[in-house]
């Protein structure tokens, strides 16, 4: 399998660091003329490196998920079914594409809605599909690529913030989407 050891790591490292920085206040410091202002206290949820690469792990047992592929439509399936177990309103938004080669793609993109009466709402997306081909392979040009790097990974990260949506709410409503043919 095509996962680095390290994804994991890197991608809690940058959550981590995405969620620190986005605080209330910004870089204002108090006046001292001004009474000491109220510490605002920020819920950050764990992240889980492990699951996480747990989902791209699995995401990549599927095979290449290259669009009008089996493995495409298995995937698909289980990404839908994945944010439906952690507690998401699933909406698959199905439709066709022409790619640059002419090729009629039937395509699914997937939305996972928490949280859906919050006005206030974040969007976090990844596209979870692969390429038919590795143009940029010097050995396997021809071969669709398993994406672990590319797709998966974001995909996977983005997983891991539903299962810990599903686990403890958000003060907003959240929508996470898997785009898909975006990398065909």
């Amino acid at each position: 399998m095509a996962v680095p050891g390290r994804v994991g790591k890197r991608w809690s490292w940058a959550l981590a660091v995405l969620f620190l920085s986005c605080h209330a206040g910004g870089d204002k410091k108090p006046n001292a003329e001004e009474p000491n202002p109220a510490k605002t206290e920020v819920f950050a949820p764990a992240f889980d490196a492990d699951s996480a690469y747990a989902y791209v792990a699995q995401q990549v047992a599927f095979g290449p998920r290259v669009p009008n592929t089996p493995e495409h439509a298995a995937c698909a399936s289980w990404l839908a079914s994945e944010l439906e177990r952690h507690g998401a309103e699933v909406t698959v938004q199905e439709g066709r594409a022409r790619a640059f080669d002419g090729t009629i793609l039937n395509m699914k993109n997937i939305v996972g809605t928490f949280h859906p009466e919050s006005r206030d709402r974040i969007l976090l997306f990844a596209h979870w599909d692969t390429r038919p081909f590795a143009d940029k392979d010097t050995v396997r040009l021809r071969e669709p690529i398993d994406g672990a790097n590319d797709g998966a990974s974001g995909v996977g990260v983005l997983l891991e913030i539903a299962r810990q949506l599903g686990l403890e709410a958000a003060d907003v409503g959240v929508d996470i989407v898997f785009f898909d043919a975006e990398d065909y």
